[in-house]
C-alpha cells in the first residue's frame, strides 16, 4: 500500500463522516448473507458490535500513517479473534463484505482505484490480525499465560 493509496482512503472515509447511523449493521447483515455460520461468533448484541465495528475502521484508517503499519490495538484484535476461532478464511469473507458496505456509502465515488485502495488497507491491517492470531494460537499450545490470550474479552470487532 503506497501513500498515494493511504490518502484514498483516508480521503474517502472522511467523505463518508459522520458515518452513517446503522452503517455496522448494514455491513453484519452482508457479513452473514455472504456466510451465514459466521452469526453464532457475534453474539446477541449487533447494535454494540456495529459500534465497535466503525470504531475500530476509524481507528485503522487513521493509523494508515506509513507503508505496512498497523496500530497496535488493531493488529491485538486479530489475538483477541483467536480466542473466538476466527478462521483465516473468515477475513476474506469479512474484506468482502467491507467493500460491500463501503461501495453501499461511497457511490459513483467508489471507483475502481479507491476499491483497490481499500482492499489493499485491508489485507495489510488483516495480515497484521493473522499474524497476532498465529502468535496467539502458539502461545496457548505453550500454555503461557498473558500475552495474547484473553479471557473475556468483547466479541471481535474486525477479523
Amino acid at each position: 500500500m503506497n501513500a498515494h493509496q493511504r490518502a484514498l482512503v483516508k480521503s474517502t472515509f472522511e467523505q463518508m463522516r459522520p458515518i452513517p447511523k446503522g452503517t455496522g449493521l448494514k455491513f453484519y447483515s452482508r457479513l452473514f448473507e455472504l456466510d451465514p455460520a459466521l452469526r453464532p461468533l457475534f453474539g446477541d448484541n449487533l447494535e454494540n458490535q456495529s459500534a465497535m465495528f466503525v470504531t475500530v475502521l476509524q481507528g485503522a484508517v487513521l493509523g494508515l500513517v506509513e507503508e505496512g503499519f498497523v496500530p497496535a490495538g488493531v493488529r491485538e484484535l486479530g489475538g483477541r479473534h483467536e480466542r473466538y476461532r476466527v478462521e483465516e478464511p473468515f477475513y476474506a469473507t469479512f474484506g468482502e463484505a467491507l467493500l460491500w458496505t463501503l461501495g453501499q456509502l461511497l457511490g459513483e465515488r467508489f471507483t475502481p482505484e479507491v476499491r483497490e485502495a481499500w482492499s489493499d488497507a485491508y489485507e495489510t491491517i488483516a495480515a497484521a490480525m493473522k499474524q497476532s492470531a498465529a502468535e496467539a494460537r502458539k502461545a496457548r499450545a505453550a500454555g503461557k499465560r498473558g500475552g495474547p490470550v484473553f479471557s473475556d474479552s468483547p466479541k471481535p470487532a474486525l477479523p
